[in-house]
């Protein structure tokens, strides 16, 4: 998994973004986790998780903080390691990051000045009880 991880961050440098909310999803421990990126001025500004199996754990909120924190001040995923003791949940939300980051990767105008990116992921319902 960390040759994953690490392909993934190579992929992750300086890369323009274009503005909008960005949504993707990877499988986590007894659901999935689901991450939602706001960029606004081509930056990443803010990420927000969820964890569609639940409450969020300690380890949950240990590795959704600190990834956040390194992902905004890095603006990449390159260099962003796995939180020790939260190694599971780093490497579901890094992989739903690498998703957003491949939809928000700005690719200039495509004929007739469409922009240009991968389309935004919408997670399944949650079913009502």
């Amino acid at each position: 998994m960390a040759a994953l991880l690490g392909a993934l961050a190579l992929a992750q440098t300086a890369l323009a973004l274009e503005d909008g909310i960005y949504r993707d999803k990877a499988p986590g421990y007894g659901g999935d986790v689901i991450v939602e990126a706001v960029v606004r001025e081509g930056k990443m500004t803010e990420i927000r998780t969820e964890n569609t199996g639940g409450d969020k754990s300690d380890y949950y909120l240990k590795a959704e903080k600190e990834l956040i924190a390194q992902i905004l001040e890095k603006q990449s995923l390159e260099g962003v390691d796995a939180v020790a003791g939260s190694t599971g949940t780093s490497e579901s939300i890094l992989q739903a990051m690498q998703g957003i980051w491949e939809q928000a990767e700005y690719t200039g105008r495509a004929e007739g000045g469409n922009s240009v990116k991968a389309p935004t992921l919408t997670p399944e319902p949650k079913p009502t009880v």
